[in-house]
């Protein structure tokens, strides 16, 4: 075997082992299912699930978006999003409950307006 042969089978196994390394360190962040980026077509509101019970509500119907904090808990596929205080905005209570049905998520008494409908987005969340 020639000089350039074992380059390119060191550099592809090299590149095998790191692509491996990446994979499977990744793995522990998704211990939540539920992690991942919701949408509400009917409000155009995103949720935004991180892995360590935190996650955002932004409302993209007015102007500039309104970002709103909260911290989530999940139950026998029930789910209550806990508002932090300082970043209500439009909402009136400080908690929603909901449901978890497969890929999607539907909170109770969502602006009043009844049942909101969260669809799975995007699986992966970057931040947080």
């Amino acid at each position: 075997m020639n000089a350039i042969m074992k380059k390119i089978i060191i550099v592809l196994l090299f590149l095998t082992v790191i692509g491996c390394i990446l994979i499977f360190s990744n793995r522990g962040y998704y211990k939540n299912d539920y992690t991942g980026k919701y949408e509400c077509p009917k409000n155009n509101v995103l949720l935004i699930l991180s892995a360590n019970n935190n996650c955002t509500l932004i409302n993209t119907l007015s102007r500039g978006a309104v970002y709103i904090e909260a911290k989530y808990s999940i139950e026998d596929n029930d789910i209550k999003l806990i508002l932090n205080e300082g970043s209500l905005g439009s909402y009136r209570k400080i908690y929603l409950n909901g449901r978890i049905k497969g890929h999607s998520i539907e909170l109770y008494n969502f602006y009043n307006n009844g049942t909101a409908v969260f669809y799975l987005k995007n699986r992966f969340v970057l931040f947080k």
